[in-house]
């Protein structure tokens, strides 16, 4: 067996066991993940630069959308409110390009997503995971709520 696939079975054991854990310690677990996985990547480090070079740091609709063009400008990516919908139709996860396939990894988006929109937002959001890929949706659906 090579190193790769004993890497990604010894990922997959870990996965395994952080979904029997009660009381969503897992989740919590993996969310901490995603946000570690967030500290170095280049999507924060452009929603940090987009916040410090905004006008108004209080106008979100303007954060958003020069966020979006620099980054991600679909209309899978969108805002009403303090409501943004953030859909990928294809699994962006270096992990799971590697090959695991545990749907409990999709709780590691949920941090990485928080770090980048409360980087952007300047303070606590909500993301809730609607589909995953590895659940078998056809896309990954992400709400995002800002507070307030």
């Amino acid at each position: 067996m090579k190193d790769s696939e004993r890497v990604t079975h010894w990922i997959e054991a870990i996965l395994r066991e952080l979904s029997t854990n009660r009381d969503d310690q897992g989740s919590q677990l993996l969310e901490a993940c995603g946000r570690e996985c967030a500290r170095r990547s280049n999507l924060l480090d452009g929603a940090v630069r987009t916040r410090k070079e905004a006008a108004d740091k209080e106008d979100r609709d303007a954060l958003f959308a020069a966020f979006k063009a620099q980054y991600f400008d679909t209309p899978d990516f969108s805002k009403e409110g303090n409501t943004v919908m953030l859909i990928f139709r294809d699994c962006t996860c270096p992990l799971v390009k590697a090959g695991v396939r545990n749907p409990s990894l999709c709780h590691c988006t949920v941090g990485y997503s928080k770090s980048v929109f409360e980087a952007l937002f300047g303070g606590t959001v909500e993301v809730t995971l609607e589909q995953s890929i590895l659940n078998g949706d056809p896309a990954c659906r992400q709400t995002i709520r800002i507070g307030d």
